[in-house]
């Protein structure tokens, strides 16, 4: 009765037709009986269907059976592929030391900052490097690399307010714990150490000391947050450090410390506070030096005295309160010459006239300097500048054979800058933010750009190749386009002119488009480099963060549009609270910042 069906294996030979079932339905919905040939078709189907519903049943399983088969064969062969795709992958043929450097990139930022947003679960974290924890658990080989290169290991943050008295044994149990094995992990490799010692005074705190010095051979690059005195374990420490290149302390009362006396290869040292309480560092190899007097309330000594501390400094960065630093304090009496070669003024506080700024130019002979960079740390109290005073250190320090960058965000009148341009021969960087607060002080005019122009006559600043403005437009938008025009017009140029307006967030109107057309046939000529706009939601992005207390390496990054968002980090700085942790978050603005190029 039944038959072999080409596609599905059997058909039964009781299925009905379409007229069939339908016919069937008539009869049932009339009530009547059936005759002749359809009685005896439908008693052969009660017959007959049953045993052929079983042979279904039947068939389904053993189909059933069949596509499980093929189901768990095919899971099977999907597996063995992405195994063959995974042993044929192209990083499983990455060296090690390559493997390695991608996993160092994958580093969280958490493990980089000391800050009150910590939590005790992400100290334990950032101490167990839990994201290489995961990442060893991906395959033998990653893990061999993960847990058994040092490298990977080699930077450790500790913050000491986790290790508090406030804390569990355990908790601190288990915090020595992963200390000790990541300091292991990272057996001989350079440290690069970030501690935050809250409390001197703290057991936590020396057990901490001790476990560090014991690696102090070890040490490459220190950072160090206290709130007052070290602890014991440091400050009684004499130990050479071969290693230390870099050190940078936001620290208190660390006078005649003397941990950080023998180390060679110290070349960069940051340090904040009072001058007479800084550990004895060897100043005359120092090349690179950062101060910061914001919470000095009166100097004891001149920050200028840094200067005759470390005679051999290529690159100074100063932090100064003009509030503080004001002229007629004995510590300001005092004239200084120094080789360094790029000079950072931060001006953390203003006063309404150019004496403090002139006094500060007053002090100085910088005859081998090659960058001045000056901003203010609030866009909103910029110093004033003093012409006088400049032009004399410039001729003392003999600015026109040698100075190349000049960034400055000060109040002064267009004719005292080209003024002072005009010593200048051989600048090459050039940034102006205009902070004129009337008509009379507008820096960016119309005179100020036509002088700019590179004409027949002895052109201003003739070797510059970049040239950045930040200002409120209150010029001809023609004479600027003139002046880019004549800028990319020099026959001996061999690279495109660079040059970048930036407005103020109250600015009211557009560059024009007749300038605007002329600028870009510049560019499509591949004469000129040109960058514009308002920066006002950049400056309001890192306010907002610094607001919350979380600004990272990656928001950072963020501002790189800007060529002048430089101060950016400095009025964030001034959000911060004072002798906090957070400092350290401006720390890195500035390291990230920096970078940018300007």
């Amino acid at each position: 009765m039944a038959v072999l069906h080409e596609e599905s294996g059997f058909t039964s030979s009781s299925l009905p037709t379409p007229a069939e079932v339908e016919n069937i339905r008539e009869l049932a919905r009339v009530g009547a009986l059936p005759t002749g040939l359809e009685l005896s078709k439908l008693q052969s189907t009660m017959t007959n269907a049953p045993a052929e519903i079983q042979h279904y049943e039947t068939e389904i399983e053993t189909l059933q059976k069949e596509i499980s088969r093929l189901a768990s064969e095919r899971t099977s062969l999907e597996s063995y592929l992405n195994l063959c795709r995974s042993v044929l992958s192209p990083v499983h043929r990455l060296p090690n030391e390559m493997l390695a450097d991608i996993f160092d990139l994958c580093v969280p930022e958490e493990l980089y900052w000391i800050s009150d947003t910590i939590t005790v679960d992400d100290e334990m974290n950032r101490l167990a490097h839990s994201h290489l924890l995961q990442l060893a658990q991906v395959c033998s080989r990653w893990h061999r690399v993960a847990m058994h290169t040092p490298k990977l290991w080699s930077l450790i943050t500790v913050d000491v307010d986790y290790w508090s008295p406030g804390v569990s044994d355990g908790v601190n149990s288990i915090l020595a714990n992963l200390l000790e094995s990541s300091l292991a992990r990272g057996q001989d490799f350079p440290l690069t150490l970030n501690i935050g010692i809250a409390d001197s005074i703290s057991p936590n705190g020396e057990a901490i000391g001790e476990m560090v010095l014991q690696h102090a051979h070890r040490w490459r690059e220190v950072y160090i947050w206290s709130r007052g005195a070290p602890n014991m374990a440091l400050s009684s420490a004499t130990i050479k450090l071969d290693q230390l290149v870099k050190l940078d302390l936001n620290v208190e009362l660390w006078k005649d410390v003397q941990v950080f006396r023998s180390t060679p290869a110290l070349t960069d040292f940051s340090f904040s506070g009072y001058l007479d309480n800084q550990p004895t560092v060897p100043w005359t190899q120092l090349k690179t030096i950062t101060y910061d007097s914001h919470n000095s309330p009166g100097p004891s000594y001149s920050p200028l005295s840094v200067l005759q501390l470390a005679p051999n400094v290529l690159k100074c960065t100063f932090y100064l309160n003009l509030h503080h630093e004001s002229p007629g304090h004995e510590p300001w009496d005092l004239q200084v010459s120094s080789g360094m070669k790029k000079f950072y003024l931060r001006l953390l506080s203003s006063t309404t006239g150019d004496a403090v700024v002139g006094h500060l130019f007053d002090c100085l002979t910088l005859s081998a300097l090659e960058g001045l960079d000056i901003y203010p740390s609030d866009i909103k109290l910029p110093p004033v500048w003093s012409s006088s005073s400049f032009l004399a250190l410039a001729d003392r320090s003999g600015f026109g054979s040698r100075l190349t960058y000049l960034a400055i965000h000060v109040i002064l009148t267009d004719e005292e800058l080209l003024c002072c341009l005009r010593v200048l021969a051989r600048l090459e960087k050039l940034f102006v933010t205009d902070c004129g607060t009337s008509i009379n002080t507008v820096t960016i005019t119309n005179h100020f750009l036509r002088e700019l122009g590179f004409g027949l006559r002895t052109s201003l600043i003739p070797e510059l190749k970049l040239l950045s403005l930040r200002c409120g437009l209150e010029f001809d938008d023609a004479v600027y386009a003139d002046m880019l025009a004549s800028r990319v017009a020099d026959g001996t140029r061999t690279r495109a002119f660079k040059s970048n307006l930036w407005w103020f967030e109250t600015h009211k109107r557009e560059i024009s488009p007749e300038a605007l057309g002329r600028i870009a046939q510049l560019v499509s000529d591949g004469r000129l480099i040109y960058k514009s706009g308002n920066p006002v939601d950049l400056f309001t992005f890192v306010f907002r963060l610094s607001s919350y207390k979380c600004l990272k390496p990656n928001d950072i990054e963020i501002l790189s549009s800007d060529p002048q968002i430089h101060n950016c980090a400095h009025r964030v700085r001034m959000t911060m609270p004072n002798s906090s942790p957070n400092q350290y978050y401006t720390t890195h603005m500035d390291r990230y910042v920096g970078q940018l190029e300007r």
